[in-house]
């Protein structure tokens, strides 16, 4: 029972306690300020998806550049299993 008692005793010491009006303004400021403190990461993988959706040219190069790329590695491929 002793357990109970200081229990609460601990509870309504604890709700005497009074909180300033702008409390929760204050706290959701902090939370503002942390959230625009974080870094930015150096490459955004969002803004890089957005511009190679916005232009075609950009799409073509991509295209361009993966074909060029696959027939490199298989013309690689080739040569080494022909030279050995």
């Amino acid at each position: 029972m002793k357990r109970q008692e200081v229990y609460n005793a601990w509870k309504e010491r604890k709700s005497q306690i009074e909180i300033a009006e702008n409390f929760t303004d204050g706290v959701m400021i902090q939370v503002y300020q942390h959230a625009q403190k974080k870094r930015k990461p150096m490459f955004d993988i969002r803004q890089l998806a957005e511009l190679i959706s916005a232009h075609p040219l950009v799409q073509a190069g991509l295209i361009a550049a993966g074909a060029v790329a696959g027939f490199v590695r298989v013309a690689f491929v080739v040569c080494v299993f022909l030279g050995s």
